[in-house]
């Protein structure tokens, strides 16, 4: 992931960056819960909710597992990232 989408994604409302709670790696949070980080490097993953993966009209992020919160998106999908990133705050949001 660029440095420039990242500082994108940190810069988006109410987000702080802190260690992943999975990986100890840079990770996004929001009101004490991680919604974003990387997967190494051609992958972020972003907790959507089931919901909100259930709601999702586009075939490029690809759930985790049936049961998942998360998907995944390629990196170069940047416009896909940063409207999944807005919806993730929404959704974790306390």
């Amino acid at each position: 992931m660029s440095s420039e989408l990242w500082r994108r994604l940190a810069e988006l409302p109410g987000v702080e960056e802190r260690p992943s709670q999975f990986h100890g790696e840079p990770a996004l949070w929001v009101d004490g819960r991680e919604f974003l980080h990387r997967h190494g490097t051609d992958l972020v993953e972003i907790r959507l909710t089931g919901k909100g993966i259930t709601a999702l009209d586009d075939d490029r992020p690809m759930r985790r597992s049936r049961t998942s919160d998360w998907v995944m998106v390629d990196v170069h999908h940047v416009d896909l990232i940063l409207d999944l990133a807005r919806r993730a705050i929404e959704a974790n949001r306390a």
